[in-house]
């Protein structure tokens, strides 16, 4: 007997932590790729939502010099089509060999930017910079105070001009080894935490560049500092440093770069092998709850420095990595939009005989991110005070879409009763009142005989 109350506390308490404790990414598609144009979407699509998948992700650096609306307003465009979640990195720009140190006066404008756009989902998950623990990612000089200050001032800003924006910090170099203009991850991780040791609580997920390093020949089965689970150092790190926070990760950069490229490294593994340890990989990340996506580097850049990691060859085939990402299972992703639309206009004569079948309209704007009509047919009640009319569903059919932004007229059909009547409708925030009048009721004290006369002339005209 108590071996049976065991088993059930045990299955309770299995179904309470699974519907209260589950996280919100359960439905989430892990695999992404990097890339660095936003032209190239559609490739991305077909292999992270490749094989069961659905919404799996895309990194992009969006640098300030490139802050174009409708260049990145059609990326978003795409990604909503294509169902990919964008990770915006930020950046600046290149000034002699270095990249320049965000102006603390100028951050607005990425938040201005941003907030400008119309997501595709309601996460708005953006990266502050890059591995800022190398001097030239950070002006030449490497600076973790600076660091914080910039972060604070942006986190601020993003959050106040819209509660959906997801940050994360940048992603650093774990194997730098404090020469050679870099400083150890430790060393900066614990210079944040002097300038503000709440610092890490800020930010909304961490951000891993988890690489087979050293000199991307690690192996998958490797563990610790410099491994493809090298957040899980990274994690504890933070915790010794008296970080509480419970991260979920996304590792926007990893890979192992082949052999193949303009000229031939020794020093890497051929694609084959590097094809093997990708998938080995994968199967890693995809079992570990707290990677919540990968976005391996890069995409397609066949040409120096990037050639090795490119997963598109320069005749536009691909390196085996390729094919095997494109074959691993993948959840079909689930994500949070913003399903809003409304009703711009509701055309319906104001006076209608009995006995008469009228065509009327609507215009419907969508004002959300959803792509309307995508996934199911979508129905619009007309509200209506007694006594009703007879009137049509309105629906708006699966595949019958509405994008962001656009209108479409729908029709729906009014049948009038035998009596004379008043019918007060509502569509949206659209009040209508319609008046039913016998023909020739010379009693009617609401449509009086010429308005029924003039009526019947025009619904004559319009059946024509």
């Amino acid at each position: 007997m108590r071996k049976q109350k065991l088993i059930i506390i045990t299955i309770f308490l299995f179904l309470f932590l699974n519907l209260f404790l589950s996280p919100a990414w359960a439905s989430n598609n892990k695999i992404g790729i990097h890339i660095l144009e936003t032209t190239e979407v559609e490739e991305v699509a077909k292999l992270v939502n490749s094989t069961g998948g659905d919404w799996g992700y895309v990194t992009i650096v969006l640098r300030d010099d490139d802050l174009e609306k409708d260049k990145w307003q059609d990326f978003f465009n795409n990604c909503r089509k294509l169902h990919l979640i964008p990770i915006i990195r930020l950046a600046t720009h290149p000034e002699d060999s270095y990249w320049a140190k965000p102006n603390p006066d100028n951050l607005g404008e990425y938040v201005g930017f941003l907030n400008s756009l119309n997501w595709p989902v309601k996460k708005q998950i953006v990266v502050f910079f890059n591995e800022p623990n190398h001097k030239k990612e950070w002006g030449g000089e490497i600076n973790p105070q600076e660091y914080v200050l910039v972060s604070e001032k942006l986190i601020t800003l993003f959050k106040q001009s819209s509660p959906n924006f997801y940050i994360l910090p940048a992603g650093f170099d774990q194997s730098a080894d404090g020469k050679n203009g870099t400083m150890k991850e430790e060393e900066f991780l614990q210079g944040m935490i002097l300038q503000n040791p709440n610092v890490f609580s800020l930010f909304d997920a961490w951000n891993s560049h988890s690489y087979p390093n050293q000199g991307f020949v690690g192996l998958p089965t490797d563990n610790g500092r410099g491994t493809i689970k090298g957040y899980l150092w990274e994690l504890s790190f933070l915790k010794n440093l008296g970080v509480e926070k419970d991260f979920g990760v996304f590792i926007t950069e990893t890979g192992w770069p082949h052999q193949e490229g303009e000229g031939r490294s020794a020093g890497y593994f051929n694609q084959e092998k590097t094809a093997v340890f990708y998938e080995q990989a994968f199967s890693i990340w995809q079992a570990d709850d707290k990677v919540l996506a990968v976005t391996p580097f890069v995409l397609n850049h066949p040409a120096p420095p990037f050639d090795y990691f490119s997963f598109f060859k320069k005749d536009g085939s691909f390196y085996p990595q390729y094919e095997k990402i494109l074959g691993i299972s993948k959840v079909k992703g689930e994500v949070e939009q913003i399903k809003s639309f409304k009703v711009s206009s509701f055309e319906l004569a104001e006076i209608l005989p009995t006995k008469y079948e009228y065509q009327g309209k609507i215009k419907v704007k969508n004002t959300g991110q959803w792509i309307m009509g995508e996934d199911k047919d979508f129905s619009f009640l007309i509200d209506q005070e007694r006594p009703y009319l007879n009137i049509s569903s309105i629906k708006l059919s699966q595949g019958d879409l509405i994008y962001p932004n656009e209108e479409k007229e729908i029709d729906f059909l009014v049948k009038t009763g035998t009596q004379s009547a008043e019918h007060r409708l509502k569509m949206g925030e659209i009040k209508k009142t319609i008046y039913v009048f016998k023909p020739f009721d010379f009693k009617n004290k609401k449509v009086n005989i010429f308005q029924q006369i003039l009526t019947k002339i025009k619904l004559f005209l319009f059946d024509l």
